[in-house]
This record gives C-alpha cells, sequence and structure tokens, in this order.
C-alpha cells in the first residue's frame, strides 16, 4: 500500500487531495487525465489493502462453520442417524473433517466408518455391499474417470454422480449394515487372508493386480476393482465371503 500511495504522490497529489478528487461531480468523460488516473489509483490501493489484527481475527471466528450445527445437519438423515447410533461422536468427527477439508472429506470419514462395520457384518449384508459395488463403478465410469477414483476413495457426492434407484439402494443398505449386530468371529490371519483372496488374485492380469492399490491410476484402476469385483462375483458363496472379508482387512 505505501508504494502505491507513493505512485499518487508522483502526479504531485497528496493523500488528503486524493479523495477530494475522486468525489468529483462532473460526468466522466469531461474529467481530465491527471483524475482518472488517480481514481484508478485509489481503487487499486482500497482494492489491495487487507486489515489486519484483533478485527480481522474476530470476523474470521465470525465466517468459521459452526461444526455443532453442521454436525446436526449430517445427523439428521436416517444413514446419519444410523451412523451416529453405531459410532458415537461420527457426525461430529465428519463435520469437523469437512470443516478442514469440504464435503469430501466428511464422505469420506462416513465411508471409513462404514468400511469398519462391514469387517464384522453379516454373509448377507457383505454380498449386497459387493453388488451395490459392482453397479456403482460401473456407473461412475460411465460418468468420468474422476468420479470412478472418487467413488473408490469414499469422496464421491453420490447423490450428484449415481443414478437414483443405487442411492436409495445404497441408503437402505447402509441402514442394515450400521444396524445389524457385528458378526462374531474372529479376522482372518495374514496368512488365510491370503489365500482366500488368491482366487480373485488370480483371475487379474499381473497389471490389474498392481494398479489396485495405485491412487494415481485413474480409470485403469476403476477397471481393475470393477474386474476384482466381478472375478469374486464368479466363486462360490464361501469363497466369496472369505475373498470379501479378506481384501476389507487390507
Amino acid at each position: 500500500m505505501p508504494a502505491k500511495l507513493g505512485a499518487l504522490r508522483t502526479l504531485g497529489l497528496r493523500p488528503a487531495r486524493l479523495f477530494a478528487m475522486t468525489a468529483d461531480r462532473r460526468p466522466f468523460h469531461a474529467w481530465p487525465w491527471r483524475t482518472i488516473a488517480v481514481a484508478a489509483l485509489v481503487a487499486a490501493v482500497v482494492a489491495g489493502w487487507r486489515p489486519s489484527g484483533p478485527a480481522t481475527a474476530t470476523a474470521a471466528v465470525a465466517l468459521r462453520p459452526d461444526v455443532d450445527a453442521l454436525a446436526r445437519q449430517l445427523g439428521g438423515t436416517p444413514v446419519g442417524r444410523a451412523l451416529e447410533l453405531r459410532f458415537p461422536g461420527a457426525n461430529r468427527e465428519a463435520a469437523e473433517a469437512e470443516v478442514r477439508g469440504g464435503p469430501p472429506a466428511a464422505r469420506a470419514v462416513a465411508w471409513r466408518l462404514r468400511q469398519v462395520a462391514l469387517l464384522t457384518a453379516p454373509d448377507a449384508l457383505l454380498d449386497q455391499h459387493a453388488t451395490l459395488m459392482r453397479i456403482a463403478l460401473a456407473a461412475a465410469l460411465d460418468v468420468e474417470p474422476s468420479a470412478c477414483s472418487a467413488l473408490l476413495d469414499g469422496t464421491l457426492d453420490t447423490a450428484v454422480a449415481l443414478p437414483p434407484p443405487w442411492r436409495q439402494a445404497d441408503e437402505t443398505f447402509a441402514g442394515l449394515l450400521l444396524s445389524a449386530p457385528p458378526r462374531r468371529g474372529r479376522p482372518l490371519r495374514p496368512g488365510a487372508a491370503h489365500r482366500a483372496l488368491l482366487p480373485v488374485l488370480l483371475a487379474l492380469t499381473p497389471a490389474q493386480q498392481r494398479l489396485l492399490g495405485d491412487p494415481r491410476a485413474g480409470r485403469a484402476r476403476c477397471e481393475a476393482w470393477r474386474a476384482w469385483y466381478d472375478a469374486a462375483a464368479a466363486l462360490p458363496g464361501k469363497e466369496r465371503r472369505l475373498a470379501l472379508r479378506a481384501a476389507l482387512q487390507r
């Protein structure tokens, strides 16, 4: 700002005189060139000014989203209520994430907690999850590769990107998943998990296997995961569920 005031002084004008000139009542086309130049420089000074100090800090706090209100908003949906009952404090965690990283960060929190619930889900819900993922991957690939990547990362706004029938089915599934009593049983040991995944992995090419864990691969990663779910769906019931549980543990 001092530099800009210096530029004004090069025109032979004092700061106190500048504001008198900007109040010129004549039509714009009748202003002398110096008046026009001064007005432009004053506008630049004002546009470039950034306040600092306690007043600025107070304004920033006032503009900060209310985490409690946002948590109540997230908990006002059927899925939000079910999520809160299963994982107390989940909506506040999602609200805090949204304040830091926007809505995608909040969706990522909900997705992560759903994966936790899937680890102990009954067999029928595990199969339903796999079916919904196969449909969602195909639909997201039709939208654009970035939508499919966001789906795999749990940040996709499914209310916008995916068709209404899928969203309705997923909402029903999420309510059932989050309200179902956890399945009893120990997690698969590393060796058992590896054996459970082998039939699915052997159905993929080596390139597809590598792409499964590469978040930068875009469409190729999504197609690899679609092939993974297709291969899992082709397995007999017991083997399919073991493979799905093993994938969730990794």
